[in-house]
């Protein structure tokens, strides 16, 4: 079994880890990795009705299904041409977006006329679709230290139409120094992303532990500074395209502890892990959800729902 997973290139360290958690499954798992995930997108209902967008790409021969959490979201099951050259795609109707990645913003159900943040922004596809269930009302702060990557997020809201965001080329570690109260908190946090091998394959060899605990240390930093300024009763939610419960289930766990807070269930993925390497966590971690390429036709994601008690 660790030699078939050697043999797909993964380091000792992470086929042994990955067989611990999961056993005969971690092969599945790393197979359906290796294949490329269907493309996906999201109508973008700040420019146009979902009925509308879809009727005018079935004309075009595109056909596709619906992603079962998000009700503006689609996965091609016929591409006749790259969707991104259509006039539809140019003009801002759609989003090009990965499943897992709707999940966040669909969750955090953020309301017209809230304060949201978004702790790590670029290239703006959680924000966008933050704005857009937000009717572009209300005002979302978006965080991000990456000047290029801003460039790139800025452009993405001005072709989707989105009005109700400030960008900050800042660490959201920062994020007090505004002295808002947020309604809603988006944390898709940095993290060593072992969930997005399918098109990031030399992180097979190229992480070590040491990455996941510098992560682990960032996320826990960024979570905290963020429900520091989430009001009481406010959300947050938490997600990383890894599969390291390190970044994930031990996080939650430490903020379980550490914060008067509730982990609300989610509908959507499998339960998060409550015994990952036989180290027993609270039963509350697993209303977090992970979602896996050979269950659910996605990258490695893992997402949770906070509220600030």
């Amino acid at each position: 079994m660790l030699e078939k997973l050697f043999s797909l290139g993964y380091s000792r360290t992470f086929a042994e880890r990955y067989y611990q958690l999961w056993g005969e499954r971690a092969l599945t798992i790393a197979k359906a990795m290796e294949k490329p995930l269907p493309r996906c997108f999201r109508a973008n209902t700040l420019r146009i009705e979902v009925s509308k967008l879809t009727k005018l790409l079935n004309k075009k021969g595109f056909q596709f299904k619906r992603v079962p959490w998000a009700r503006e979201g689609f996965c091609l099951t016929r591409e006749p041409f790259s969707i991104t050259s259509t006039p539809e795609y140019l003009s801002g109707l759609l989003y090009i977006q990965e499943a897992s990645s709707m999940y966040p913003p669909v969750i955090l159900e953020p309301k017209p006329g809230e304060t949201v943040a978004d702790m790590a922004a670029a290239p703006g596809g959680k924000t966008s679709y933050l704005a857009q269930l937000m009717e572009n009302g209300g005002i979302i702060y978006a965080f991000d230290v990456g000047e290029e990557r801003l460039k790139e997020t800025r452009l993405n809201l001005s072709r989707l139409g989105v009005t109700n965001t400030v960008l900050i080329h800042d660490s959201s570690l920062h994020i007090d120094e505004l002295g808002v109260e947020f309604d809603g908190i988006l944390l898709d946090a940095p993290c060593t992303g072992s969930g997005t091998i399918h098109k990031n394959p030399e992180r097979k060899t190229s992480r070590t532990m040491d990455d996941v605990k510098f992560c682990q240390g960032l996320q826990i930093k960024l979570i905290e500074k963020g429900l520091s300024v989430l009001k009481k009763g406010g959300i947050l939610v938490y997600s990383t395209c890894s599969l390291e419960p390190e970044e994930n289930e031990f996080v939650v766990q430490w903020v379980i502890d550490n914060f008067e807070v509730e982990l609300l269930p989610l509908r959507y993925g499998e339960p998060a892990l409550i015994k990952p390497f036989g180290i027993e966590l609270s039963e509350e971690v697993g209303n977090a959800r992970r979602f896996y390429p050979d269950r659910h036709g996605t990258s490695g994601f893992f997402v949770a729902k906070i509220r600030k008690t």
